[in-house]
């Protein structure tokens, strides 16, 4: 009978061991519109370019998805990202205004300035204060929208094209209050966590 307990007991945690393995990321309140093609080999070198300031959850987004550009050498080990001190210093200098969205045409000069062969661009949109001010409930708030492109910089041709819309989900249990600041930040950091995830995952797929 002790064997037959343990036998069990060992099934049951071989059993969910396999489960935390096979998990994915979360798809409730998540749509994703990647290109179906995948990035073309010539693409070796390519810059990262993001809008800078916004919020501080924003700029930690923005960072994470600077980092898994680099994580794609382990698809394609010559391909070789640009650091951001790099493009930063070019961006000073010619005066690119990268600080509110930043255009496909000033990234392609910015390509052509560090000498790559292709741009990656991101920009994140959500929920701004208005929009919380004015919501009743979690659903009136817009979505978080991560989109990324990667351009050429000889031709102008995007390459790779993704929307990731990620909807603001109530967490179980808890209520909407105008004065709730956390219940906000939560729900919104949960939201840019799913795109996040989402994009690097699309991104990854579309290089391997």
């Amino acid at each position: 009978m002790v064997q037959l307990v343990s036998v069990f007991t060992m099934a049951i945690l071989v059993a969910s061991c396999a489960t935390a393995a096979t998990q994915t990321i979360p798809t409730f309140g998540l749509r994703s519109m990647p290109s179906t093609s995948p990035i073309p080999a010539d693409v070796q070198q390519m810059a990262v370019l993001y809008p800078r300031g916004g919020t501080s959850d924003w700029s930690s987004a923005y960072g994470r998805l600077e980092g898994a550009a680099f994580q794609l050498k382990t698809f394609r080990p010559n391909l070789r990202i640009i650091d951001r001190s790099h493009v930063q210093a070019i961006v000073s200098e010619q005066r690119f205004q990268v600080g509110g969205l930043v255009s496909e045409e000033s990234a392609v000069r910015i390509g052509q300035m560090l000498g790559v062969d292709s741009v990656l661009i991101y920009r994140i949109d959500g929920p701004t204060l208005r929009d919380r001010f004015f919501a009743r409930q979690h659903h009136d708030l817009p979505p978080v929208t991560i989109t990324s492109k990667i351009i050429r910089v000889e031709s102008g041709e995007v390459v790779y094209h993704n929307v990731v819309t990620a909807r603001v989900d109530e967490a179980e249990g808890s209520e909407w209050s105008l004065s709730d600041n956390v219940d906000y930040h939560r729900w919104s950091h949960e939201a840019l966590d799913r795109g996040i995830m989402q994009t690097v995952y699309d991104l990854h797929r579309a290089f391997d």
